[in-house]
C-alpha cells in the first residue's frame, strides 16, 4: 500500500514536470524567450508550483470540480488554445522551414498552451462557481446620479480640448449629408445622421454657428452616454452589487481615456455602444426582476441597435429566436415587443428611406472577407484556370493588387473593385460565389491566413493597435473647424501620457484590447455554464452575436471602435455570473 502511494506520488510529480515543460515551451516560443534565458527556470518553477496547487485544489474541492466543470474547462481550454495557435503561428514557427519541424513545434506549443490555459480556467472556476454577491449594506442613494456627474466631469476636459468635436472623414461625410451638400446615404447609418441633423439644426437655430451646432450634438452624446452608465449603476444597486465595485465601474467609465475621446467623436459607433448597453441592461432587468419600466427602454434601445449599425441589425436578428424561446412563458408581452422593434426598424429601413431617396451601401461593402481571401490568392501567385482569370479581370485590374493588398485592411481591395466594374460583380453574384468557393477548396491555407489577418484583432488579446489617438477635425467645406477651448503643453502632455498608459502598464492594458474583452466574454459564459445558470446565457447572446457579425464581415482587423459596444457593456457582463437572486426565467422553467 505504501509502495503504491509512493508510485502515485512520483507519477503526479512527473505529470507536473511534463505539464510545466510544455507550458514553458509554449510561452518561450510565443514570447521569444531563448532556451538560455534566466527567465526559463523561473517560469518553469512557477508553472510547476501552479500546476501542483491546482491539483491540490481539485482534490480538496470535488464538489466544484465535477465532470460537468471538467467538460467546461476542456472545451474552453481547447477553444482558447486554437485561437492561440492561429494567432501565434508566425512566432511559434519563426526560423523553421521544414514542415515536419513546424508541425512538431505547433503540437508541442498547443499542448503547453492547453495545460496552461486549463490550469488558469480551473483556478478561476474554483473561486467563481461558489461565489455570489450577497452584499446587503445600505445603498448609496444617489450613486447613479454621482456616476452621471463623474462621467461628465471626467469627459468635459476632452470636450473643451477637442471643441466642438473630433471629426474624421466618416463624420464629415455625415455632416455633408446633414447640410445637403451630398445625397443621403445609408453607408453610414441614415438614422444616426438624422440624429446629428436634429441637434445640429437646434444648435444652428439658437446660435447660427456651425461649430456651436456641432457642439450641441457632442453635448447630447456625452449626456446620453453618461446616462447609460448611470442606469447600469442603478441596475447593479438593485442587484445588491457591493458599493465599492460600483464605484470602480464608475471610475472605469469616467477615467479610462478612450471613453473621453469617443464621447466627443462624431461616430455611429458611440451612440450605438450606449444603446447596446441600455439594451443589455434592460434585458437583465426584465430577466431578474421583471421591471415593467424597462420594457420601453428595451424597445427604444433595441430599435437604436437595429438602426445605428448594420451589424447591430444582424446581431438582433441572430438573437431574436433565442430571446423569444427564453421568454416563451411571457410571449404575450415579449412577442409584441420584439415585433414592434422589427416593424419600426423595417419601416425606417425601407419605406422611410425610400421616401427620402437614401442610397444603400453597395454590394462590395458586404464582402470584405471573401474579397481579402481572393486577393491573397492572387497576391501569392497561386495557379488559376483561364476561366477563373477571366472572371477576375471582368471586375478588377490586378496590375497593382500586390502593392495595394493589406492583410488587415479591406478598403484598398474594395476601392480596387469599385474602380473596375462593381456592377458586373453585383449582377453575377452566383458566378463569383463559385469562384470564391473553388479557390477556397483549392487553397484553404491561404484563405485561413487571409481570414486570420482580417479578423485577429477581435479575437486575440496580444494584437497591437492604437486606441483613442484621434484629434481635431479634418479639412472640410462645411464651415466646421477645430477650436480648442483649453490647451497648452500640460494638457497635451497629460492626454499623451493617459493614452500611452495602456501600452505601459501590465493588466491595465487589457482594457484596451478587443481580444481580451472577447476572452472575458467567453469566460463569463463558461462560468455561467459551470454554475448551471443556463437561463442567464441569453444575457450574453447579443454581445456574442455582435462579435460574430464582425468576424463575418469586418473591413478592418483592429478597429477598436467597431467593438466599442463590447467595451462599454463589459462591466455588466463581468457582474452577471455573480448576481444574487434567481433569474425569472429559472423560476418559470
Amino acid at each position: 500500500m505504501l509502495k503504491k502511494i509512493y508510485i502515485n506520488s512520483y507519477f503526479t510529480l512527473f505529470r507536473f514536470f511534463i505539464e510545466s515543460f510544455f507550458a514553458l515551451w509554449a510561452v518561450s516560443r510565443a514570447c521569444r524567450i531563448t532556451t538560455k534565458s534566466f527567465l526559463a527556470p523561473i517560469l518553469f518553477g512557477a508553472f510547476f508550483l501552479s500546476f501542483r496547487y491546482i491539483f491540490k485544489l481539485k482534490s480538496e474541492k470535488p464538489e466544484i470540480f465535477t465532470n460537468h466543470t471538467s467538460a467546461v474547462i476542456r472545451i474552453c481550454g481547447l477553444f482558447f488554445t486554437m485561437l492561440f495557435l492561429l494567432a501565434e503561428f508566425p512566432s511559434l514557427t519563426e526560423g523553421l522551414t521544414n514542415r515536419l519541424f513546424q508541425i512538431v513545434i505547433l503540437a508541442a506549443s498547443g499542448i503547453g498552451a492547453f495545460f496552461l490555459i486549463s490550469a488558469a480556467l480551473s483556478f478561476m472556476l474554483c473561486f467563481a462557481i461558489p461565489y455570489t454577491f450577497t452584499d446587503k449594506e445600505k445603498q448609496i442613494r444617489h450613486l447613479p446620479f454621482f456616476c452621471f456627474l463623474a462621467c461628465m466631469l471626467g469627459w468635459i476636459p476632452y470636450f473643451l480640448y477637442e471643441y466642438p468635436a473630433i471629426m474624421t472623414p466618416d463624420s464629415i461625410n455625415q455632416l455633408e449629408q446633414v447640410l445637403h451638400m451630398i445625397p443621403y446615404s445609408n453607408h453610414h447609418p441614415w438614422a444616426h445622421t438624422m440624429v446629428i441633423k436634429a441637434f445640429y439644426s437646434i444648435g444652428y437655430f439658437l446660435t447660427g454657428s456651425p461649430n456651436a451646432s456641432v457642439a450641441f450634438f457632442t453635448l447630447f452624446q456625452m449626456v446620453f452616454m453618461a446616462g447609460c452608465a448611470a442606469w447600469l449603476i442603478a441596475t447593479l444597486q438593485k442587484l445588491h452589487i457591493p458599493q465599492l465595485l460600483c464605484c470602480l465601474i464608475i471610475a472605469f467609465y469616467a477615467l479610462i481615456p478612450y471613453h473621453g475621446v469617443f464621447v466627443v467623436t462624431i461616430w455611429k459607433d458611440v451612440l450605438f455602444s450606449g444603446a447596446f448597453l441600455l439594451f443589455s441592461t434592460a434585458l437583465a432587468r426584465i430577466c431578474f426582476f421583471q421591471d415593467k419600466k424597462s420594457y420601453a427602454i428595451y424597445a427604444l434601445s433595441g430599435l437604436m441597435v437595429c438602426l445605428f449599425r448594420s451589424n447591430g441589425w444582424y446581431a438582433f436578428l441572430f438573437s431574436l429566436p433565442f430571446l423569444l424561446f427564453s421568454f416563451r412563458h411571457s410571449l404575450r408581452t415579449m412577442l409584441p415587443l420584439h415585433l414592434a422593434i422589427l416593424f419600426a426598424a423595417l419601416l425606417i429601413k425601407i419605406p422611410v428611406m425610400n421616401a427620402y431617396h437614401v442610397a444603400q451601401p453597395d454590394f462590395v461593402e458586404s464582402i470584405c472577407i471573401p474579397l481579402q481571401q481572393t486577393a491573397r490568392v492572387l497576391c501569392e501567385d497561386k495557379a488559376l484556370t483561364q476561366e477563373q482569370w477571366e472572371s477576375v479581370h471582368k471586375v478588377i485590374d490586378t496590375t497593382y493588387i500586390k502593392e495595394l493588398y493589406d492583410p488587415g485592411f479591406a478598403d484598398n481591395m474594395k476601392e480596387l473593385v469599385r474602380a473596375g466594374d462593381p456592377a458586373y460583380l453585383t449582377e453575377h453574384k452566383g458566378e463569383y460565389f463559385m469562384l470564391w468557393l473553388s479557390l477556397g477548396l483549392k487553397y484553404p491555407a491561404t484563405y485561413l491566413q487571409a481570414y486570420i489577418g482580417q479578423t485577429v484583432g477581435f479575437w486575440y488579446p496580444d494584437v497591437y493597435y492604437t486606441v483613442g489617438d484621434i484629434d481635431g477635425i479634418i479639412a472640410n467645406d462645411t464651415g466646421v473647424f477645430s477650436h480648442p477651448l483649453i490647451g497648452g503643453p500640460f494638457v497635451v502632455k497629460t492626454k499623451e501620457i493617459l493614452q500611452k498608459l495602456g501600452d505601459i502598464l501590465p493588466l491595465y492594458g487589457l482594457l484596451f484590447s478587443m481580444g481580451a474583452m472577447f476572452w472575458a466574454l467567453i469566460c463569463c459564459i463558461a462560468i455561467v455554464f459551470a454554475k448551471k445558470q443556463y437561463s442567464r446565457l441569453i444575457l450574453f447572446l447579443p454581445g456574442l452575436g455582435l462579435i460574430l457579425t464582425l468576424l463575418a464581415a469586418t473591413p478592418v482587423a483592429s478597429e477598436f471602435r467597431y467593438a466599442y459596444s463590447l467595451a462599454y457593456t463589459l462591466p455588466l457582463y463581468l457582474i452577471l455570473p455573480f448576481a444574487n437572486g434567481y433569474n425569472t426565467l429559472d423560476r418559470k422553467s
